[in-house]
């Protein structure tokens, strides 16, 4: 199974040919599933958040590819972002470029 513990699903991800392992918390798997109208006890669920999971790393972060742990970071970081209210983050990017402009 691909569970590594009843609070984390771990993906595995391709990126410039090589495999790594993306560990992501199991509430936010849950929530990308069911943000494309999958609940988590579907037989695609986890294949459908792996492929939104390559996906939004591959056009994030391009060749950029952190290694180790990072990557688990920024695939927590886009999951947040994916299901937090789209207001809310706007709110805060604006926020962002104006405290650094």
């Amino acid at each position: 199974m691909t569970d590594t513990s009843q609070f984390q699903d771990r993906y595995h991800i391709r990126f410039r040919g090589r495999r790594t392992t993306v560990t992501l918390d199991k509430i936010l798997s849950e929530l990308i599933a069911m943000s494309f109208g999958l609940t988590p006890d579907r037989a695609d669920y986890h294949s459908t958040v792996q492929q939104w999971l390559q996906a939004t790393l591959t056009d994030k972060l391009g060749e950029n590819v952190p290694g180790g742990s990072h990557i688990s970071q920024y695939a927590r970081k886009y999951a947040i972002e994916e299901i937090a209210r789209r207001e809310l983050v706007e709110q805060l990017w604006n926020w962002r470029i104006t405290k650094s402009g």
